[in-house]
């Protein structure tokens, strides 16, 4: 992960933030991401089907391939050939 200049400073500047001002951070960030997962999630969703060939890299970090066979609102259900997998729609990408 590449973590830009401004990010460190900013990162920096909260080091002496209280506990308040830190929640108050945590929350917006939080927020930030679950809204930004939750679009790439629909965008993706839009585009696999059952039947669909996907790649997703496991906890490992190893890149697997499979086929999609149960879309879910956040989640897919993909067949690998050894496992089923509970991926993240976010984390697919079509082969």
């Amino acid at each position: 992960m590449n973590i830009s200049h401004s990010v460190h400073n900013i990162a920096n500047k909260i080091e002496g933030s209280s506990m308040d001002e830190l929640m108050f951070l945590n929350d917006r960030i939080v927020g930030l991401i679950k809204q930004r997962r939750a679009a790439a999630s629909r965008t993706a969703k839009r585009g696999l089907f059952k039947g669909t060939k996907v790649s997703f890299e496991d906890n490992d970090g190893n890149t697997l391939t499979g086929k999609v066979i149960k879309t879910m609102r956040k989640f897919a259900k993909v067949d690998t050939g050894n496992a089923t997998w509970r991926v993240p729609m976010h984390d697919l990408t079509k082969v």
